[in-house]
């Protein structure tokens, strides 16, 4: 018999604890009942961090990929991908900018690759660093020496999704690859002072409702300080290319799954949302989301940057709007953490 959920259960769950039938229970939650859910995700979110949302730069700096994950266009087995990467001046000076418009947070991204040496990044990282602003990094897996480099040099969150929680799917997914050293790697960074960040990519084909549930118990596990889904969505020249997009819906369900359960996590609403759905983020936001990313990658290179087909990309304009929609204000992560 299903489980009805009301705001009686609701509250028995926050105070008792959620176990992986109730977190199955809100993904496969009716419309009305999502309401009640969205409700009290937002609820939570505006005790833990008041009525905030915090809003980020990032900038996808390099697309030269060494892994060949079957649902990503830089995948190094597509070979009309055209490769890129931005040098430190272009870097600093996007990064100047971002923070003329009052961004505290620079988010630098890029595919897995040794195409940027350690040193070099470090540079970059030290030199946004004391324009008065906290780095991000997105880099994928790297040596451990190197992580020491960029900590030192002021970055201090890494983000890292582990993609599922699947074992079996997460090898198809990405071919030469264990998901037991990803997450070692995720450990490893926070071992190495990092606040890390991780989160599935929802609607892989193959995924099922347990790994989702499954998924969410890892970011527990983890202790991670940023959790994050993102909709599948087909790129152009890859495997998946002709397999249908993830469910929007379902994903909106897993983010309030997150801040019921996570409560303290830093929640984006990412662009795939606004992507598949009208006012899509802003729906994030509803949900308990409390993080909106800009896109300042430059604009003759952002199309080459193809994690998925036909991108959104959220402009400065466009996050505020969503922010002040969603009845919150502005904020800075150095709220959060001495930078």
């Amino acid at each position: 018999m299903k489980t009805e959920i009301t705001n009686t259960w609701i509250e028995d769950k926050l105070n008792n604890g959620f176990q992986k039938e109730d977190l199955k229970s809100i993904l496969t939650s009716s419309t009305k009942e999502a309401q009640l859910l969205y409700k009290a995700a937002r609820k939570i979110r505006d005790e833990e961090f008041g009525k905030k949302a915090f809003i980020r730069a990032v900038v996808e700096f390099a697309n030269s990929c060494r892994c060949s994950c079957l649902y990503c266009g830089m995948r190094l087995n597509n070979p009309d991908g055209i490769r890129f990467s931005l040098d430190h001046d272009e870097l600093l000076e996007i990064a100047k900018k971002a923070y003329s418009n009052g961004i505290r947070t620079f988010f630098l991204q890029a595919a897995e690759s040794e195409s940027y040496g350690a040193q070099w990044l470090q540079s970059v990282i030290a030199d946004i660093k004391d324009l008065g602003m906290g780095v991000l990094l997105c880099v994928g897996v790297h040596q451990e020496s190197d992580l020491d480099l960029w900590r030192e040099a002021g970055a201090y969150k890494f983000i890292l999704k582990h993609e599922t929680s699947d074992k079996e799917l997460f090898q198809k997914m990405k071919p030469g690859f264990l998901l037991e050293d990803r997450i070692q790697w995720l450990k490893t960074l926070r071992s190495h002072g990092y606040h890390i960040g991780s989160g599935p990519l929802l609607g892989l084909p193959g995924q099922t409702l347990d790994s989702l549930v499954n998924d969410l118990f890892l970011l527990r596990d983890l202790e991670a300080e940023m959790s994050s889904v993102s909709v599948f969505l087909p790129a152009a020249g890859t495997p998946l290319e002709n397999e249908p997009t993830g469910d929007p819906e379902l994903g909106l369900r897993f983010i309030a799954a997150m801040r019921l359960f996570l409560k303290t996590t830093l929640i984006p609403a990412t662009s795939t949302f606004e992507r598949l759905l009208e006012d899509g983020q802003y729906k994030c936001f509803e949900a308990g989301a409390n993080v909106i990313t800009v896109n300042m990658t430059p604009q003759k290179l952002r199309d080459d940057y193809t994690i998925y087909s036909d991108r959104f990309y959220v402009g400065l304009e466009h996050a505020r709007n969503t922010i002040k929609k969603a009845g919150l204000v502005e904020t800075t992560e150095g709220e959060l953490l001495s930078l």
